[in-house]
């Protein structure tokens, strides 16, 4: 094993799985939870394992919710695969025997209210990762790693390139009236909050983090306000799952990862 793919070896990785799904067929009009809609073979929180397996993580916690039986039945039908406690497997991916944990965090929980649900595997690391199941990138996980640690900051995030998609208005301040569309947008892209993001332990203590709220409105916003919030720039590949038309861009984006 080299230094590339061992640097995340003793950083636990949680994954936001407990969405309430989208419908990607209007004809069955069935709603699936977006970790488990099949991106190259296979559903996208496999993917975003792999990713940070590449980078040598060992250790996952999946946090669910809507759908979650599901994730379990994925997790049992993999090759490789074997149970590991009531709520846990072992899992070969990219060369390491990982341990994965599925935590039912509830149907309605907030983001902030499931991390806090998965909080006794993570709170005894320095540091711990954290990514949503229905987005994948070709983030360079080792270098926000190293970033992260260079800034000594309580958090990091991935600020990722996010392309407009809609033509702007041309209306004057105050009227109705459409005079003119843009031919394309002003800004081409715009920086956004990427959602791979790396924590300190202060962030259990420090930052407001509460269940009934998102993580990304107060405790974000708190960080930030103390200063302790960084930003990782990727200029590289980044999807978010919406709706069934971003499965194209999404299934670049995993045969990009394939290539890793």
């Amino acid at each position: 094993m080299n230094n590339a793919n061992k640097q995340f070896q003793d950083v636990p990785v949680l994954i936001l799985c407990g969405g309430k799904g989208i419908v990607v067929d209007e004809q069955q009009f069935e709603r699936i939870n977006k970790g488990l809609i099949v991106v190259q073979g296979q559903p996208m929180f496999i993917w975003v394992m792999q990713h940070y397996a590449h980078f040598g993580a060992q250790q996952f916690v999946l946090a669910t919710g809507f759908q979650s039986e599901r994730f379990r039945q994925v997790m049992a039908q993999l090759s490789g695969a074997q149970e590991d406690g009531a709520d846990g497997y072992r899992l070969p991916l990219a060369g390491h025997s990982c341990h994965v944990r599925l935590v039912d965090t509830g149907f309605d929980a907030t983001t902030a209210g499931r991390m806090l649900a998965c909080k006794a595997w993570l709170e005894q690391a320095p540091c711990f990762a954290m990514s949503y199941s229905d987005t994948l990138s070709d983030l360079d996980l080792g270098a926000e790693l190293r970033f992260h640690r260079q800034q000594g900051l309580a958090a990091t995030l991935t600020a990722a390139k996010y392309p407009l998609r809609f033509r702007i208005l041309g209306m004057r301040q105050g009227e109705r009236l459409v005079r003119a569309f843009a031919p394309r947008p002003v800004i081409e892209t715009v920086a956004i909050n990427g959602g791979y993001y790396l924590f300190g332990s202060a962030i259990w203590t420090d930052y407001g983090l509460d269940a009934g709220m998102a993580l990304e409105e107060k405790p974000l916003e708190r960080l930030a306000a103390a200063g302790q919030l960084a930003a990782y720039d990727h200029q590289g590949s980044w999807q978010h799952c919406d709706a069934e038309r971003d499965l194209a861009e999404l299934g670049r984006v995993a045969g990009l990862l394939a290539k890793l």
